[in-house]
């Protein structure tokens, strides 16, 4: 079984070293093709507002555990690129309502529909049943992966095998590239 294991670990090598999937990955990842939303925190609020809007500063920063000052700049640069508008409150003009605006929802959505396209074009190789089978061993693989991460920490320096200073852990590697 080593052998075919090593194949499959290779084929995974080379999915990850084809530059289109690599590219694909990336993008679906960042949601949207402006500069100022490509950014995990301004994402977050944006998507925040789709499922809660309006919302107050104070409300963002309890949704998404971040600093008020975070969540200020965060909103003035979606404001600032017109995803999102700020109303004063008529009862309180102490307090700002953040919402998103129509540029801000289509952006959303193109982003939505990209990924939709991107995820079909990408697995229509593949019959519904084949779709579910790959889902299937993929959670087996991820749920391995997660088992055995303590385990793997001490059995060997992955550190010096990955070129990693902190080592392999895939509870924790969070997406950082290898080092030569």
């Amino acid at each position: 079984m080593s052998e075919e294991s090593q194949e499959l670990l290779s084929l995974f090598g080379n999915l990850f070293q084809e530059r289109f999937f690599v590219a694909a990955a990336v993008k679906s990842s960042r949601d949207d093709e402006t500069s100022q939303a490509n950014q995990r925190g301004q994402l977050r609020v944006l998507r925040l507002l789709v499922a809660k809007e309006p919302l107050t500063n104070s409300q963002i920063v309890e949704e998404l555990d971040i600093r008020p000052s975070s969540a200020s700049v965060l909103v003035s640069k979606l404001a600032d690129s017109g995803l999102v508008k700020k109303v004063d409150s008529p009862d309180d003009k102490r307090v700002t309502f953040i919402s998103l605006t129509d540029k801000g929802r289509a952006s959303l959505e193109k982003s939505r529909r990209f990924k939709n396209e991107l995820s079909d074009s990408f697995f229509e190789t593949l019959s519904d049943e084949e779709q579910q089978q790959f889902k299937s061993y993929m959670q087996k693989l991820l749920q391995n992966l997660n088992d055995k991460a303590p385990e793997w920490e001490t059995k060997q320096n992955w550190a010096e095998v990955l070129g990693a200073p902190e080592g392999f852990n895939p509870k924790n590697w969070n997406h950082r590239p290898f080092q030569n």
